[in-house]
């Protein structure tokens, strides 16, 4: 990648030239990507077709699932060190 990598000056002159940059006789018949998008990046669907509320989702609270996964996740070491004593 980086041997065909060409590092274009970004301001003309001998000023503009700094290290790393090549030189302007590599540069002559390079051919410059001009384009927005260098790699097309897939987009999703603009839109979810609206659905009714399940009595399940009613049900679920989002707030306390997450608390719970946080919770879990920091005790966890504590639980592991007390099963690997038990043992």
């Amino acid at each position: 990648y980086k041997s065909k990598l060409l590092i274009f000056p970004k301001k003309s002159g001998k000023k503009g030239v700094k290290k790393g940059d090549t030189p302007k006789s590599e540069l002559q018949n390079v051919a410059q990507n001009t384009l927005k998008e260098i790699i097309p990046v897939e987009r999703p669907a603009l839109r979810v077709k609206a659905r009714a509320i399940t009595g399940e989702e009613k049900e679920a609270s989002a707030y306390k699932t997450l608390k719970k996964e946080r919770t879990k996740m920091k005790y966890e070491g504590a639980r592991m060190k007390k099963a690997a004593e038990g043992k």
